[in-house]
């Protein structure tokens, strides 16, 4: 019973470390996105000659689209962490959904 929660717990350990390394990936995207997005709408603003503030809310409203993805992104990452860190006495208190999660990330189930 021990060795099996130890192997659960490993699992989940290793999946904590393939979901934090893709989130540092999605957080450089996101933040080139957040560099190149008021760029490339002050050049289309630029060559239509449109309403500037038409652009400033399609800016802004993307603004806080890629705020709450981050957030969600970085919540995501900090609940699995926090799961696979906990030590000794939370390896029994691992949630059944965690687990399986874990093992089907390892079997390919995952990007």
């Amino acid at each position: 019973m021990e060795q099996k929660q130890d192997n659960r717990y490993n699992n989940l350990s290793s999946y904590a470390d393939q979901v934090h390394e893709k989130t540092k990936k999605r957080i450089k995207y996101s933040g080139i996105v957040l560099i190149l997005l008021p760029v490339v709408l002050g050049l289309i603003r630029w060559m239509t000659h449109s309403d500037k503030i038409f652009f400033l809310v399609i800016w802004i409203l993307c603004m806080f689209a890629i705020s709450a993805y981050l957030v969600s992104v970085e919540y995501y990452d900090h609940a699995i962490h926090r799961i696979a860190s906990g030590g000794e006495a939370d390896r029994a208190n691992v949630p059944e959904d965690a687990v399986e999660v874990a093992e089907v990330a390892e079997e390919g189930g995952d990007e």
